[in-house]
């Protein structure tokens, strides 16, 4: 047996660092729009028969569904409400004069409710693919610089 020198073996600290650094790295914050819509987004009187839930609920599923991959939630949705803005049912087809109007009253209060913090909630997750596609970005960026050489 060898005396020891006096020295502190590190390589377990390392070993707990890479670990929990990796393990950092991969907790993945998703910020999704609420299942649930807003109650001024329900009670708006978008048709002549005024207040519907479930046409509020079915643009609000939309919204979540679509739209919220469509768009950024940082930045203001456009004046004009996107093709994919539209019931599955179909009720809101262009020859019906009062579901077009609905649809767009519908785009104009969810422009509102877009940038609301308060219609947004923020999920954590554990993502181990964070390596292979970051890898495989940088292999992208080195394939273009080679090309652009």
């Amino acid at each position: 047996m060898r005396p020891s020198d006096g020295r502190i073996k590190l390589w377990p600290l390392a070993v707990i660092i890479i670990v929990f650094t990796f393990v950092a790295l991969s907790v993945t914050p998703t910020v999704k729009l609420n299942n649930a819509p807003p109650a001024d987004f329900v009670a708006l009187h978008a048709s002549a028969a005024g207040p519907k839930a479930a046409l509020a609920r079915g643009y609000w599923d939309v919204a979540a569904r679509v739209i919220e991959w469509k768009y950024s939630r940082a930045v203001a949705l456009p004046v004009e409400a996107p093709a994919e803005f539209a019931l599955a049912d179909g009720t809101d087809k262009p020859g019906n004069i009062e579901d077009q109007a609905a649809r767009a009253i519908y785009w104009t209060k969810l422009r509102e409710e877009w940038l609301k913090p308060d219609n947004w909630h923020t999920n954590y997750g554990v993502d181990w693919r964070w390596p292979a596609r970051n890898a495989q970005e940088l292999s992208r960026a080195i394939m273009q610089f080679i090309n652009k050489s």
